[in-house]
């Protein structure tokens, strides 16, 4: 039997054991352009001058971080397997199941890729005003997917230095404002262009393709399409200049630059009311007195990915069925996903892929602690799908 084979082999015993469930191993993502606070779990969180801080977790990726300093499989999740000896990925799992983990449909139509990227942002300082190029201009010039993304800020006690966001731009912005700053390249007044946000716990935004925005230190949960595209705007944030090339990314010119923004959705007067986002709770009767679902990163807002906060009271069990694989980021407390174990802030056992066979029958979510389950369900694009709210706004 080939390499391929084994790893195949492998793969299918591990679902068979687990119930159709994967653990993944926890994938943390360094930056230079930003501290992190220590929110991670990580004792040690500097690597070194060159690569900076460890200030992100990815959640089920199957995305390779592209930072200035290559580090080859960084921000790649990898499956956790009960026997040693095997090493596999979660985007090379993928490739091997696909039917199995994502359905065949789902599978098809998607490349035999999850289609989600989803992070925890521990930031010391505000990330640079910077941006996600559209569908078409991240083809162009860089063959790869754009970034539509949202955020829900997580609640706990240290917020951070600065919890506030810049996004977008005040609604009078124009290129020729832009335009100079960009070219000088030797200050932070972009950030003058931008109006800032404060960042809620339990609360978020939705951020599209082409919208400046500058995430404040609010311990963020992310969601977004699979890629890391992106293009720095501002030439100086807390204290250290962010070199040229991280604004023109390969791009001729900064005019180049200025055309990768959506100007009508940056300069929209009413930015903060249609993106700045809340729960909405799911009604339903099996969950009363055992727990509760809310919409975070709810499908009426995009078809590129959803997600839930399910709590679970203690002592208590629910049964849910989803329409596809999903993900799971256990937050607080312990129990039982799927008859699997987890554990809420204990990297190695607070992260797991349940697959479309197992997704989309009845399983159940048990919370065998003292304090509630509280965790994530993480949905690639067009599992969940409503009527879309923006053209109403």
């Amino acid at each position: 039997m080939d390499e391929l084979g084994k790893l195949e082999r492998a793969l299918n015993k591990e679902l068979d054991s687990n119930g159709g469930i994967l653990r993944l191993e926890p994938a943390f993502v360094a930056r230079t352009f930003y501290p992190g606070l220590g929110r991670l779990g990580l004792e040690d969180y500097y690597v070194s001058p060159e690569r900076g801080w460890i200030c992100e977790r990815w959640l089920a990726s199957s995305v390779e971080a592209d930072n200035p300093v290559k580090v080859p499989g960084e921000g790649l999740s990898f499956i956790s397997f009960k026997t040693g000896g095997v090493r596999l990925t979660l985007r090379d799992a993928l490739k091997l199941c696909p039917g199995r983990l994502l359905g065949d449909k789902y599978a098809r139509e998607h490349g035999n890729r999850f289609g989600v990227l989803t992070k925890v942002l521990d930031i010391g300082s505000p990330i640079p005003w910077h941006i996600h190029a559209r569908e078409e201009d991240a083809r162009r010039y860089w063959n790869m997917n754009g970034k539509e993304e949202a955020y829900y800020f997580l609640n706990v006690e240290d917020r951070g230095p600065l919890p506030y966001s810049h996004l977008a731009m005040h609604p009078d912005v124009t290129r020729d404002d832009l335009l100079p700053i960009l070219k000088r390249w030797n200050d932070d007044k972009v950030l003058d262009l931008s109006p800032a946000y404060r960042l809620n716990p339990g609360e978020g935004f939705h951020i599209f393709p082409g919208v400046p925005h500058a995430p404040g230190t609010a311990l963020t949960f992310e969601i977004q399409e699979e890629s890391d595209v992106y293009n720095m705007l501002q030439a100086v944030c807390g204290g250290r200049f962010i070199p040229k090339d991280q604004m023109l990314r390969g791009l001729p010119d900064e005019e180049a630059v200025v055309e990768l923004i959506d100007w009508e959705r940056s300069t929209d007067p009413r930015v903060y009311r249609k993106y700045h986002t809340t729960p909405t709770r799911i009604d339903d009767p099996k969950l009363e007195g055992r727990g509760v679902e809310y919409w975070i990163f709810n499908p009426n807002r995009s078809r590129k990915f959803s997600g839930k906060e399910v709590r679970v009271f203690p002592g208590k069990t629910i049964e849910t069925v989803e329409n596809g694989a999903y993900a799971v980021f256990v937050w607080r407390g312990e129990g039982e996903v799927g008859g699997v174990r987890v554990r809420g802030g204990e990297p190695g056992m607070d992260e797991l892929l349940i697959s479309a066979e197992t997704a989309t029958e009845p399983h159940k979510i048990t919370n065998t602690g003292r304090e509630e389950l509280v965790l994530y369900k993480i949905f690639g694009p067009d599992v969940n799908r409503a009527s879309i709210i923006y053209d109403y706004m």
